[in-house]
């Protein structure tokens, strides 16, 4: 408690810093943060709450030009829990944004994120996945490298086409929880209506490869085929409401593992083999005034699963608020649903479904100004 006092006087401290010079391409932000979980180490029972507290200092350098835009930014995160102990760590987090516009109608795009963060908070806001339950006083860490390459290109005033290629990486450090690497690839078709609405049509493939952490355990590569149809209307110049849902297609091989001749007594171990059908979608509604904005969303999507499984589908729910105070400083509050559940696991494992609520209040300060 003494902790997360002193940390809390140290960020309040910092945002009532003032700005020396004026920065047009460099800002700097400090955010603190009070948060709230219901099911904080993530199990499927004897579930725990917990709130915290956190700081998290920015830094993001960035230009606009009408060809060639960029945005860098790197944020650590310092986090301490009320109540249970050893798990007060940092994580940091950098992401890189480039997109470049040869013509009026083609743009190209560049972005990727790396985080090292404890895998309490491996679900992140840019790439959300799947948490495997932890112990108190886990200290298992976890790198996640994600990039994604783009291409658009306006046929007409109405019609556009865009292709992404993307890949994602994670890495434990330690314990048995399964790495896991995916290439996707996609490809998304959208036609304007008029001035308020817009439909669209994607597909994509999406392969999954797990690396299991220790000797003699199954290899899972999950394969998954999405169609998706999407919609966008404006109902007011403050009001819009978008979806974009459609069948998945999902095909799961096992591979078992082999044993040296010298071993003795190896169990008899099966490949397995499965498909299934699900459906993947997201849906929100946006609203704005003068100095505030609110989203309501439903995301249903697949991540890497963290325990036994190499693959996970989520369902997030989530209510967003931001209120901006003045220029240089916003409030925001979000509250939050997450369900997980594996899509595979070792053959006769347990397929892990959890669930929990969580929210957080936060104030975030630009100690350098605007452009």
């Amino acid at each position: 408690m003494s902790l997360a006092r002193d940390c809390a006087i140290l960020g309040f401290g910092l945002m009532l810093a003032a700005a020396s010079t004026e920065a047009r391409e460099l800002e700097f932000s400090v955010e603190n943060r009070i948060s709230g979980e219901s099911n904080l180490l993530r199990t499927s029972s004897n579930r725990k709450a917990d709130g915290s507290y956190s700081i998290s200092p920015e830094v993001i350098l960035r230009e606009n030009h009408s060809k060639l835009n960029y945005r860098f930014s790197y944020r650590p995160t310092y986090e301490t829990f009320f109540t249970i102990s050893g798990i007060d760590r940092f994580d940091h987090r950098a992401r890189g944004v480039l997109s470049w516009r040869p013509t009026g109608v083609d743009t190209f795009g560049v972005n990727g994120n790396f985080s090292d963060r404890r895998r309490l908070r491996l679900e992140d806001e840019s790439a959300p996945s799947d948490p495997p339950p932890i112990v108190e006083n886990d200290r298992t860490r976890l790198q996640r490298f994600d990039a994604q390459l783009s291409y658009n290109r306006a046929i007409s005033e109405v019609f556009s086409v865009q292709a992404s290629a993307t890949i994602d990486d994670l890495n434990y450090n330690r314990g048995t929880s399964v790495d896991s690497r995916a290439y996707s690839g996609s490809l998304s078709l959208q036609y304007t209506m008029n001035p308020t609405t817009a439909v669209g049509l994607s597909a994509s493939i999406r392969e999954r490869l797990s690396r299991p952490n220790g000797r003699f355990r199954y290899k899972t590569d999950t394969e998954i085929w999405d169609v998706a149809f999407s919609f966008r209307r404006a109902l007011t110049p403050n009001l819009s409401f978008s979806a974009q849902a459609g069948p998945s297609f999902i095909r799961t091989k096992q591979k078992a593992p082999s044993f040296p001749p010298d071993f003795l007594n190896p169990p008899d171990l099966q490949d397995e083999n499965s498909r299934s059908t699900s459906y993947f979608a997201t849906v929100a509604i946006d609203r704005s005034w003068q100095r505030s904005d609110f989203r309501a969303s439903y995301v249903r999507s697949e991540s890497s699963g963290g325990n036994n499984a190499g693959s996970s589908i989520n369902d997030n729910i989530s209510l967003d608020f931001h209120y901006r105070i003045d220029r240089q400083s916003t409030f925001r509050i979000l509250a939050k649903w997450l369900r997980s559940e594996e899509i595979s696991s070792v053959p006769d494992g347990e397929k892990l479904e959890t669930t929990q609520y969580s929210g957080f209040a936060s104030l975030n300060r630009r100690i350098t100004r605007r452009w």
